[in-house]
């Protein structure tokens, strides 16, 4: 979806580079439905694949029937060890009114596109969905609860993605707090409350996009005792749950909701299962993106964290605009801020707004774990023209600056 909206917008604009493509650009949403639809289907890996390897798959809903047995496919399964990785769904919060709304798992495959679209919450899923269909020309309004989208980042980062956003369209309010939906599928008024004052805004679609969580009646977990943590189950750094033999894997343990930490747990508790605790799960570096338009990404320390836990530390943060690879793209811009050891000038943490996040980040995530320093890093010659030159760049200590808490 994100990459439909994106290669949209680059149509519309390419007269720019010397190719006509007329007044208008039109939008074909079955297409882009069929594609995603098409893609997920791919990226499936075929059950004769894992049977290959001797497992027996069981296609269907799995229940627990009590806490060694597990029904799935008609069938009783039973086993010494359990592993859940059942997945999330999306919270939808108690407010009158809620059926009116969709999901963010609704919102990629709706059968008409939405000319305008209410989101309520202004954390990643909000945020990636505002960009993409903003880009595809719909009329977006974010509703973020706190003061600041995406607050898991430093004010000053999430605030140049959401000015860039409002920049394209968007529409933020926040400090909101929905009070309640009203109206009829295709003119649903969301009932807010902004700033003290009550407000309303009328779209053909209101999305609930204020998170994930596992939910136990899917898989009948509250029936055989397992507690609870915040997100998911509460697990132990093996990724045991409250019972020794149950293993509980990605958003079911709700840890970090991201696809790859998922695949890294799923690994560990299985494991764990089969040879007895040899392995305990370590979250230090755990590199993450946003897939907004531009992109955002993080991995290690913020300067807020860094703030709090006390460590003395450098900044160096920097406008990206005007980079050389950015003019040449057409897709211009960023933000750069990197926090440093004051004593070793070695990264602590790395955030981003870039058109290449996704794979900056992934580099930075190395200076981390590789325990580098800024001289280091900065004597590293970079391809231009590049992204990258320029985080390469500003590694450099020239460019820093003591750390003032915020």
């Amino acid at each position: 979806m994100v990459r439909s909206g994106r290669i949209h917008r680059l149509v519309k604009e390419a007269g720019a580079f010397g190719t006509r493509t007329g007044p208008d650009v039109a939008l074909d949403w079955d297409t882009i439905v069929r594609r995603q639809h098409a893609i997920v289907r791919e990226l499936q890996p075929p059950a004769a694949a894992f049977e290959k390897s001797g497992a027996k798959i069981y296609l269907g809903e799995a229940r627990f029937v009590n806490a060694h047995t597990v029904q799935a496919d008609g069938r009783q399964i039973q086993g010494d060890k359990i592993v859940i990785a059942a997945g999330s769904e999306p919270v939808v919060p108690p407010v009158p009114g809620c059926g009116l709304a969709i999901t963010s798992d609704d919102l990629l495959f709706l059968p008409q596109f939405p000319q305008s679209l209410v989101l309520v919450g202004g954390g990643v899923i909000g945020l990636e969905m505002a960009g993409a269909f903003s880009d595809l020309g719909s009329t977006v309004t974010v509703i973020a609860r706190d003061p600041e989208v995406l607050p898991t980042l430093d004010g000053d980062v999430a605030a140049y993605i959401r000015k860039t956003l409002e920049g394209r369209g968007v529409t933020f309010h926040l400090g909101a707090t929905l009070e309640r939906l009203s109206g009829a599928r295709g003119a649903i008024t969301a009932h807010i409350t902004s700033g003290g004052a009550p407000l309303a805004v009328t779209a053909q679609q209101v999305c609930l996009a204020i998170g994930r969580r596992y939910t136990p009646r899917r898989t009948g977990t509250d029936a055989i005792g397992l507690e609870h943590g915040g997100l998911g189950l509460r697990v132990d750094a093996y990724l045991r749950t409250t019972l020794p033999h149950v293993y509980a894997a990605g958003d079911a343990a709700g840890n970090v909701q991201l696809t790859p930490t998922a695949a890294y747990e799923g690994k560990t508790a299985a494991l764990n299962a089969l040879r007895g605790n040899v392995e305990t799960v370590e979250y230090t570096v755990v590199p993450q993106t946003i897939f907004t338009t531009p992109e955002v990404a993080r991995v290690g320390l913020t300067q807020a964290e860094a703030t709090r836990r006390g460590v003395k530390c450098h900044v160096a943060r920097h406008d990206l605009t005007g980079a050389s690879n950015g003019r040449v793209t057409g897709e211009d811009g960023g933000y750069l801020k990197l926090v440093f050891d004051g004593a070793t000038e070695k990264v602590l943490g790395v955030q981003m707004v870039s058109w290449a996040a996704a794979e900056l980040i992934q580099l930075a995530a190395l200076a981390i774990r590789t325990g580098a320093n800024a001289g280091l890093l900065s004597s590293q010659l970079a391809i231009h023209p590049s992204h990258g030159e320029r985080l390469i760049k500003f590694f450099g200590h020239d460019h820093h600056e003591v750390c003032a808490p915020e």
